[in-house]
C-alpha cells in the first residue's frame, strides 16, 4: 500500500522527541507504580509528556471558519485523546499530521466527514484489562489500521503484581504462571511478527516484591530474543536504554 510522504516526514522529524516522551512516562510510572489507578491516568501522563515537545505546544489552523462570513479560522492541537478510528472505535491517544490539519473542515475535526490518518497512534493497556489477549489483538488491528498510510503506533502495556509472597513459593509460583499465561505469552512470539512501523513496550511491575533496589521488581520485554529481562529499578540509565531499544 502506498505511504503518505507528508506522515512519513512527520514520523521522522518528531519520533525521537515522542520517543523520549514515551520514555519519561514509563520511567515516571516505574519509580512510582500507583501513579495510575486506569488506563485513564497513563493517558493523560503521555499527553502531558507529548505537549512538552516544541512542535506540539502550539496550535494549528484548520479550515473551519470562525463563524459564518467569518475570515479567521479555528485551529487545533495536534494531540488528542479518543479521537476516531472509523466503525465506532476509537484511538487512545493521536498525533494528527499538521498538513491534514489544515484540511478540517468541520467541529467534530473531521475532513469530508472522514477522520484523519495519524501521523501517530498510541493504544494503552493495563492489568486491569479483562482480557489482556483480545485487548492486544484489537488495539494491533487498531494501530495497522490507523498507519496503514505511513504513520507510526505505539502499544504500551503496563501490568502491576501487587503479589506479597515470595517467588519460590506455591502462592507465588501460582501467581507467576497466572501472569505468564495472561500476560507474558500474550505478547512472546507476537511482537516480532509486527510491522516495523508498530513498536510495543510491554512492562511488568512487581510492587510487592521486598526492597527497594533489587532485579525482579520490574521487566521489560526484549521483543528480539522473547525474554523478560529483570531492571534494577533504581538504574534509570538501564531502564531507558531498555525501553528505548524496543522504539527503535
Amino acid at each position: 500500500m502506498s505511504q503518505n510522504p507528508m506522515n512519513v516526514i512527520v514520523s521522522k522529524l518528531w519520533k525521537d522527541d515522542i520517543d523520549e516522551a514515551i520514555i519519561k512516562v514509563c520511567w515516571r510510572i516505574i519509580q512510582e507504580p500507583l501513579l495510575y489507578f486506569s488506563e485513564a491516568d497513563i493517558q493523560q501522563m503521555l499527553v502531558e509528556a507529548l505537549h512538552e515537545i516544541k512542535s506540539l505546544k502550539k496550535l494549528y489552523d484548520t479550515s473551519v471558519l470562525r463563524g459564518e462570513g467569518a475570515i479567521g479560522k479555528y485551529q487545533t492541537s495536534l494531540v488528542h485523546r479518543e479521537y476516531g478510528a472509523g466503525g465506532g472505535q476509537r484511538f487512545d491517544v493521536v498525533i494528527l499530521n499538521p498538513t491534514d490539519v489544515k484540511k478540517i473542515d468541520d467541529v467534530n475535526l473531521t475532513k469530508n466527514g472522514a477522520y484523519l490518518s495519524p501521523a501517530y497512534v498510541f493504544e494503552l493497556g493495563t492489568e486491569k484489562t479483562g482480557d489482556i489477549r483480545n485487548h492486544f489483538e484489537k488495539d494491533i488491528k487498531k494501530l495497522k489500521a490507523g498507519t496503514e498510510k505511513g504513520g507510526c503506533g505505539y502499544l504500551i502495556h503496563l501490568y502491576k503484581d501487587s503479589t506479597l509472597q515470595p517467588r519460590g513459593s506455591r502462592t507465588g509460583q501460582e501467581t507467576d504462571d497466572k501472569i505468564d499465561e495472561d500476560f507474558k505469552k500474550v505478547f512472546e512470539g507476537e511482537v516480532n511478527r509486527l510491522p516495523s512501523n508498530i513498536k510495543v513496550l510491554a512492562i511488568l511491575l512487581r510492587t510487592g516484591k521486598k526492597g527497594e533496589w533489587i532485579k525482579g521488581k520490574c521487566e521489560i520485554f526484549d521483543g528480539a530474543k522473547g525474554e523478560w529481562p529483570q531492571k534494577n529499578i533504581r538504574k534509570k540509565a538501564d531502564i531507558c536504554d531498555a525501553l528505548r531499544k524496543q522504539l527503535k
